[in-house]
């Protein structure tokens, strides 16, 4: 008979898989478009019009739609959605941008830094407190940062801003409380009148690259819709059956996926210079401490609450105390 427990498990892991070799394997769309000339807004504008469709109609499958309802009659968490959609847009945008201009080696630095940037908002916004082992990891990513301005006199822009947009995107969102289906849904359709606008002023200038002369490059960019739910979809699932632990391991597949994929397939040799290298070098060991902490501190849990029930035994009831 099945451990249901061991099942569960394995299927979050396989749909975790999916979800962070997909987002690895990203760039290989974009760099698609990127082929036919269409440029970083008109890709975003698309992605969001064709991921409203998608996520509306799994989110009405899910709940009904009741849930989109109650949030859109509420001003307060309309706005709250309002500004992280704003964070979010200009995420996707910054790392279109990165891979219509072969820049996926930054990109995939920046998301490397995810987690760390992550720690440094949480003690700097929600006052949680940095582990001693955050410190020197903060440190080191410092210094990676640092290497490429003191080298050749150019900030890593990019790899700076992704994980800080989608840092902030997360603190906004953690004042929402809506789950993330129904959250995804609402950003995007309060996103879409912009993203509609800018491509009805595309066509009306000839510039939109969906037109009834190409129906191939028309299916490619109406497949970004699939490219934006599938990995988020997999991932929601794979969120409710594993650990955060687990999950925190997985998130390194999606920038090792997206830096192999630029070195070896998009010709981004050229920009693993020394620098680079040594950058990275700093970002790895920064991540090698932040998960030698966190699996200590899981062992550390784990013995405290083998031990719980033992050390409940010995210790006197209040009533003897007394």
């Amino acid at each position: 008979m099945s451990d249901p427990a061991a099942a569960q498990f394995r299927s979050g892991l396989g749909f975790g898989l999916v979800a962070y070799t997909w987002w690895g394997l990203v760039p290989l769309y974009f760099a698609a478009l990127a082929s036919f000339d269409v440029p970083a807004w008109e890709i975003l504008a698309h992605r969001i019009a064709w991921s409203l469709p998608i996520m509306a109609a799994l989110t009405i499958l899910a709940a009904g739609g009741r849930d989109v309802a109650r949030v859109l009659g509420s001003r307060k968490l309309v706005a709250v959605l309002l500004l992280s959609a704003l964070f979010l847009a200009l995420n996707w945008l910054l790392y279109i941008y990165a891979t219509v201009n072969k820049r996926v080696t930054e990109a995939s630095l920046g998301y490397y830094m995810m987690p760390l940037v992550n720690a440094a908002f949480a003690t700097l916004f929600l006052g949680e407190k940095l582990r001693p082992a955050h410190f020197p990891a903060l440190a080191l990513v410092a210094v990676g940062v640092a290497i490429p301005c003191v080298a050749v006199g150019y900030l890593p822009w990019i790899a700076v801003a992704l994980p800080v947009t989608f840092g902030l995107y997360g603190l906004v969102r953690k004042k929402a409380p809506v789950d993330s289906m129904t959250g995804l849904t609402v950003e995007t359709l309060l996103m879409l009148p912009p993203s509609l606008g800018f491509l009805i002023y595309l066509s009306a200038n000839g510039h939109n690259h969906m037109t009834p002369a190409d129906w191939g490059l028309n299916a490619l960019i109406a497949f970004s819709g699939v490219v934006t739910v599938v990995p988020l979809l997999t991932f929601t699932l794979s969120l409710r059956r594993l650990p955060l632990l687990a999950i925190s391991f997985m998130q390194f597949i999606s920038p090792t996926v997206q830096m192999l994929i630029a070195v070896i397939w998009l010709g981004e040799r050229d920009k693993m210079t020394p620098e680079t290298v040594a950058a990275f070098a700093c970002i790895w060991s920064a991540v090698a401490i932040f998960i030698l902490d966190a699996l200590w501190q899981a062992r550390a849990r784990r013995i405290r609450k083998r031990h719980a029930p033992t050390l409940a035994v010995a210790l006197p009831t209040p009533a003897l105390r007394r």
